[in-house]
């Protein structure tokens, strides 16, 4: 299992490496302020989502965790984020993912 996440995290940083190089970043000092930063935000997503799966057996289905988030009222929702352990990142549903890849260009 371990050997597996090794893997698709350097597959992750080399894919943005390349992302990188092809916009003209490539071996600049900002190459890896930006692998760092996407690498993180993209953690912090994960943790946010693996949180929310262990309140409640209703968000278990990763598939639609998302869809379900974003049908909770405002209240249920800041309910949920009340629940989340300290240290988890409290994101808005604006700042998901699949939000901000959609709102690209």
């Amino acid at each position: 299992m371990n050997k597996i996440i090794t893997e698709k995290t350097k597959q992750l940083v080399d894919d943005l490496k390349s992302i990188c190089a092809n916009h003209g970043l490539g071996n600049d000092g900002n190459e890896y302020k930006i692998i760092t930063e996407v690498f993180l935000y993209k953690f912090m997503n994960d943790k946010f989502f693996y949180e929310v799966r262990l309140l409640d057996k209703k968000y278990s289905d990763s598939a639609k965790i998302e869809e379900t988030l974003k049908g909770l009222s405002d209240n249920d929702y800041e309910f949920m984020l009340l629940q989340l352990p300290a240290g988890v990142a409290k994101l808005k549903r604006e700042h998901f993912l699949s939000n901000l890849y959609n709102s690209q260009n």
